[in-house]
């Protein structure tokens, strides 16, 4: 926006600049009809053409604003948002999950990490496990997490796409 504010200015000025100086007159003198109807047909070129940069301008960045929308962010970049989407059913999905039986039977334990990629109306977009536990303890979590539901992330008071960390961790209890 900065670049294309920058520009609109840099144009008008070298308008104004053109429209006011006449570089083949060194004194001043009053321009005939004609010279002023010569001005002013350029004038309204120059301003015709700038016109349609302008737009073409705003095309573009209405354009890209409406793909950065679209896009979804990478699962390592970083993104400040001033409210995290939080979890809404996150009880459910670990009663859900439980303790897999068989590895509890082993004695197995461990941290699954898993990120979700939250929309930006909270719901649930897709996920990646980050940190993998025994199969016996990532696969239960892999089938659930799909069902998580969240409030959206806040930036700037729009709601945003973003990616959140979830730890599922299981300790045997004796």
């Amino acid at each position: 926006m900065k670049i294309t504010h920058f520009f609109i200015v840099l144009v008008l000025g070298l308008i104004i600049i053109s429209c006011s100086s006449n570089p083949q007159n060194s004194e001043h003198t009053e321009p005939n009809k004609d010279e002023e109807v010569d001005a002013i047909a350029d004038t309204n070129i120059d301003t015709a053409s700038t016109k349609d940069m302008l737009d073409t301008n705003v095309l573009i960045d209405k354009e890209a604003s409406k793909d950065t929308l679209d896009v979804e962010p990478s699962i390592s970049a970083i993104i400040l948002v001033d409210e995290d989407p939080k979890p809404l059913n996150l009880g459910e999905i670990y009663q859900a999950i439980g303790y897999p039986s068989k590895a509890k039977e082993a004695g197995i334990e461990g941290s699954v990490v898993v990120s979700v990629l939250v929309g930006e109306n909270g719901e649930y977009l897709k996920h990646k496990i980050i940190t993998h536990a025994h199969p016996l303890l990532s696969d239960p979590v892999d089938l659930e997490v799909k069902n998580l539901r969240f409030t959206p992330a806040m930036k700037a008071g729009e709601t945003v796409k973003v990616w959140i960390d979830l730890p599922f961790k299981f300790k045997l209890v004796n």
